[in-house]
């Protein structure tokens, strides 16, 4: 089953790719938050994509949640509300991590595109195994 992971902005989007039998992501590309709906209607038909990772800001400190968090379980409503199965995963320090492997390894990939890579293998990691 294919995979997009989803880390979602305010300005844009990092997507990554992935599916259950291998179990590994790989980042994608960003694009802008605007028009996302059409793009992402597209990747499901071109890539075969059944299922969704997005992830979400959970902020430690907060019972209400921050308006992040509002905007992305609004986001991730809009996907279901099409007909999408839509999974969340904690997305807390993937934008840190991101800028690490950047400059650890030298990445050429855009932060949020690795943001959503680590968001998609986190889940693939929590996933039991057959």
């Amino acid at each position: 089953m294919r995979y997009l992971g989803i880390d979602f902005g305010l300005k844009k989007i990092g997507l990554a790719l992935g599916d259950d039998e291998t179990r590994i992501a790989s980042p994608l590309e960003v694009i802008p938050r605007e028009g996302s709906e059409d793009y992402i209607e597209r990747l499901i038909k071109e890539d075969g994509i059944e299922r969704f990772v997005v992830g979400l800001p959970v902020s430690a400190g907060s019972f209400h949640g921050s308006d992040q968090q509002k905007l992305t379980e609004a986001f991730i409503e809009g996907l279901r509300s099409r007909g999408m199965h839509v999974e969340t995963c904690d997305e807390r320090y993937t934008s840190t991590e991101s800028q690490r492997l950047q400059q650890e390894y030298g990445l050429d990939m855009p932060e949020d595109a690795l943001a959503a890579m680590l968001i998609l293998q986190s889940f693939f990691n929590e996933l039991p195994r057959p």
